[in-house]
């Protein structure tokens, strides 16, 4: 299709209105779409760079409003790319309001956002040109009620910001040091304050990703205006640079919405005519409600699938439109949904790669709240934030009675003296649900320290104790190190308030019943391969830590208090049973008060000089103590969890509690294994890609030389697979990633032969120009004219052998062309007087034998060709039983050390009960030691490779 316009003003209101046949183009494309837009100010070719973009000469009109173009996207064949490109803005005072308008329009509706403006003295300064980025958090929300700051959720679900700074002076030594730092947008920014209120400073804190590309001059003079149209007129350093942009802009992921839901063509026009509405009436745009609404509306809309990272299409719709583009047919690729009785759900957030730290939060969001009825519920803004985090993370929670200073303690974790998880002054419950803060963490690089910071137990205004014990069964799923908070001393009361332990029995499973599932008691004594270190915090402790008349340590406090005696009431007895059983990872710390009473009311509002001294030494041995011995959240066997594993499995707790079943940790594994390792096929597939565009300078010599390639980029591929993917028993996974893999071999190959071909008959054509000039003009028309062509074609194939880099398809097009010239050949020998009847017969035979002869080297080298193909096959499935061998080999050493830590643990309790006198609880632990150790000296079997 041509570009058409989508949307445009009303010349009498300057109001905007939207383009029926526009959105009719748009309404036929059923597949995720890469919508990239362009805006900014007159003169800056902002047309012309969407043109080169897609490699065109003229495409985009200069006229106002919005224009679209919907093409195939030149890399992702299962997507569809939409162009948008919109009226400059001038230096004058213009249309405001439309502006604004146009601008927050090609935000909400991109991917890919492209700021393009000339290089004028100060760059920053065409940046702050961008004054309607202001407008964005107050015109647009996620939600209607959020008691967040609206600009951290919005940051979640806007597309990727790009500068495009035009006609700059060449600089090859800049253009490097940008490209070494990832095109980072910041990197060219003056830091911005707290206060600034600049555009500059608001594009930093809205969007999640933002890169800068630099273009010189795309004349070849240097000179500015319209560029020329023929491509190798243009600069060579701007073609590179164009390049970069390019490779960056058609690589990013497809248009998704609140919740990373992919969206199809349908979706987006109605999604459009939604903010038209919305923005016509100067009414706010809250995106929440739009998308909800129109997937309640449209149950036919192709959105709310796992983005594949390839751009893999999602099903369907069950009626498309049979007015198709040209876009190819998306392939359907079976995709394992986590429940069949659930919408799929947004499980591969959209990530930023380049940035500093996707997901990192200003300040903490709700994750888990209560709904009106008093149901647990998920909060999808901060659901997908979570999910945007691919990094390992280390999930501290806090749980404890309320009003104890949990949310403070948490705060101090986090390394904020003020603002932080909100603290409340009162006797009333403050923190409601489960509070989520994703940040860097402070010790290791690589990592994300998620705090989660419970609502308060016991809280004597709720009512219902059932949610309290749900809070904190999520907090022990969900952590990978639990704090517990309390105040005074661990005493008997203390103890009892504890019976949130002795519950998990009843609330948490480890097996699946049936058929490989485990009794009770067995499956309690799996609890601790599943559950986080515990970490007791004692608050405004008071007592000298001395026992029998020596000083202990806190360690020694905790567990002198966890002694279990005989005859004791089993009220008391159970949370020291349970605790030791599931927690056997404990630690302790004690605190001081850390202020007067009188000044705890404002205690986040106190200098830390008004804080008590013995106070600020234990939080800070205490943090120490977290950031440096916390380690990353991980699974059953090792597998370490990302933000977006650990915000799959906060989606499948509270589901599994939602619809009144006991969360189950074995099927929350397994269901997240399909869901990770379906994204590490794609991430494979990625990586194989991405090395293939490093390493591919096609045609190449021979084919070995191309099948080297290949299995470089495979192997990478499958470490890439291998890094990720877990509990992939039965090789399924393995297996589509190894199809996938063939089938990029085989369109490799067949790229490299096209590569040759048209290399070599190129190199044909231009040496035979003088040769057919001369069958044109009749000089071999002549008596001897047909040895004269004979000598004019051998020397012709000489210099064509000397031409070099021909590729594997050398010998066949010169095959296939000098077939092409046989009838030439044919009519000069019949009409060349100078040769009698035998000789002419003579000929047509040595002309028959040099072309048999061709064609029997031809032969040869197909079947060469096919041998070494068969060869790079075996070399291919050799590499994955090699691969798959080594991470079945890795992944039984973790579970062997799993293990090991497991049955020590075991023991060392076994010695202290028969110490305490429970000799009957000792022998069923010895029991489950024997059970264990059978399993650890069961014969591991050979990998039985299924492909």
């Amino acid at each position: 299709m041509e570009p058409i316009c989508l949307v445009e003003p009303v010349p009498s209101s300057g109001a905007l209105r939207v383009n029926p046949a526009a959105l009719g183009l748009l309404r036929v494309l059923a597949r995720p779409l890469h919508v990239l837009a362009v805006f900014g100010p007159c003169g800056t070719g902002k047309s012309f760079l969407m043109d080169r973009l897609v490699g065109q000469g003229k495409g985009f009109p200069r006229s106002p409003g919005i224009w679209v173009w919907c093409l195939p996207h030149p890399t992702q064949p299962d997507q569809a790319l939409v162009l948008l490109d919109t009226e400059g803005f001038s230096e004058q005072e213009g249309d405001e309001t439309k502006l604004s308008r146009l601008f927050l329009l090609n935000v909400l509706l991109s991917s890919v956002f492209v700021y393009n403006t000339r290089s004028e003295d100060d760059p920053q300064r065409q940046l702050d040109r961008l004054t309607y980025v202001r407008d964005l958090p107050r015109v647009v929300r996620v939600l209607d009620e959020s008691s967040w700051e609206n600009s951290v959720v919005l940051s979640s679900v806007l597309p990727d910001f790009v500068w495009c700074l035009r006609d700059v002076a060449p600089d090859p030594c800049l253009d490097e040091a940008l490209e070494a730092m990832d095109h980072e947008l910041d990197s060219a920014l003056r830091f911005p304050q707290d206060s600034d209120d600049s555009p500059s400073s608001c594009v930093q804190r809205l969007f999640p990703c933002r890169k800068l590309f630099r273009f010189c001059s795309p004349r070849g003079d240097g000179g500015h205006g319209e560029p020329p149209s023929p491509a190798d007129q243009l600069h060579p350093m701007f073609q590179e640079q164009m390049g970069r942009f390019k490779d960056y802009a058609l690589s990013r992921s497809p248009k998704t919405v609140v919740g990373n839901r992919a969206v199809d063509g349908a979706f987006l026009a109605d999604f459009l005519e939604h903010i038209v509405d919305l923005l016509s009436r100067d009414e706010p745009v809250f995106l929440s409600e739009i998308c909800n609404g129109l997937q309640q509306e449209g149950s036919n809309y192709s959105m709310g699938y796992p983005v594949d990272p390839m751009g893999g299409a999602p099903a369907r719709r069950a009626a498309a439109t049979t007015a198709q583009l040209s876009v190819p047919e998306p392939k359907r690729e079976h995709m394992v949904p986590l429940q069949a009785s659930r919408p799929a759900l947004p499980v591969l957030a959209k990530v930023a790669p380049g940035t500093a730290q996707p997901g990192a939060m200003e300040e903490p969001m709700c994750l888990i709240e209560n709904s009106p009825d008093g149901e647990l519920q998920l909060n999808q803004a901060a659901l997908a934030l979570l999910q945007s985090v691919r990094q390992p993370v280390v999930v501290v929670a806090i749980a404890g009675l309320y009003r104890t200073g949990k949310s403070y303690l948490m705060n101090r974790l986090a390394g904020k003296d003020r603002g932080g998880f909100s603290l409340g002054s009162t006797i009333q419950s403050h923190t409601k649900g489960i509070w989520m803060w994703c940040l860097p963490h402070p010790r290791r690089a690589g990592h994300t320290l998620v705090l989660l910071d419970t609502e308060g137990l016991g809280d004597v205004e709720k009512g219902d104790t059932k949610n309290d014990t749900w809070i904190f069964a999520l907090a022990v799923l969900l952590s990978g190190t639990l704090v517990y908070n309390s105040l005074g001393t661990i005493d008997q009361c203390a103890l009892e308030q504890l019976h949130y332990v002795t519950e998990l029995t009843e609330r948490i499973k480890v097996k699946a019943a049936g058929e490989g599932g485990r009794q009770e008691g067995e499956d309690s004594a799996e609890f601790v391969r599943f559950f986080p270190a515990f970490v007791w915090a004692v608050r405004d402790f008071t007592l000298q830590l001395q026992l029998d008349g020596r000083e202990i340590t806190e360690d020694e406090y905790l567990e002198n208090a966890l002694k279990r005696r005989q005859g004791q009431p089993e009220k008391l007895d159970l949370p020291k049973k349970y605790l030791r059983q599931y927690f056997p990872s404990r630690k302790c710390f004690v605190f001081d008060r850390p202020a007067p009473r009188h000044a705890l009311a404002q205690l986040d509002q106190l200098p830390e000089a008004a804080l008590s001294p013995d106070f600020l030494e234990q939080a800070q041995h205490f943090c120490s103590h977290i950031h440096q011995h916390a380690g990353a959240k991980t699974l059953p066997g090792g597998h370490v969890v990302t933000g977006t594993l650990l915000g799959n499995l906060a989606v499948t707790y509270v589901d599994a509690i939602r619809s009144g079943a006991v969360p189950c940790m074995e099927s929350a594994v397994l269901a997240l294994a399909q869901i990770e390792n379906s994204a590490a096929v794609g991430e494979a597939v990625a990586a194989y890609e991405e090395q293939l565009g490093r390493r591919a300078a096609l045609p190449t010599e021979s084919v070995r030389e191309l099948l080297e390639l290949h299995a470089q980029c495979e192997r990478e591929a499958l470490r890439a697979f291998m890094a990720r993917a877990f509990k992939d028993d039965e090789q399924q996974y393995q297996q589509q990633l190894k199809d996938k893999l063939d089938s990029k071999r085989a369109e490799l190959c067949h790229r490299n032969e096209l590569a040759s071909s048209d290399r070599c008959t190129a190199a044909l054509l231009e040496l035979s120009q003088e040769l057919e000039e001369r069958v044109r003009e009749g000089s071999y028309s002549v008596p001897g004219g047909y040895q004269r062509l004979l000598d004019d074609q051998r020397e012709m194939v000489e210099k064509y052998q000397l031409v070099p880099e021909k590729g594997i398809m050398a010998a066949e097009v010169l095959q296939q062309f000098l077939k092409s010239k046989e009838t030439v050949a044919q009519a000069v020998l019949q009409t060349d007087q100078s040769l009698t009847d035998r000789q002419r017969e003579i000929e047509v035979e040595r002309a028959r034998a040099e072309a048999a002869e061709r064609e029997a080297q031809r032969s040869q080298e197909m079947q060469a060709r096919t041998e070494q193909l068969l060869q790079a096959q075996e070399r291919s499935h050799q590499e994955h039983v090699q691969q798959l061998t080594a991470k079945l080999e890795q992944d039984r050493r973790q579970l062997q050390a799993e293990q090991e830590r497991a049955l020590a643990l075991k023991l060392q309790e076994q010695e202290r009960l028969l110490r305490e006198g429970f000799r009957g609880e000792a022998a069923r632990l010895e029991q489950q030691m024997q059970n264990l150790r059978q399993e650890m000296s069961r014969p591991t079997a050979p990998p039985c490779v299924v492909f």
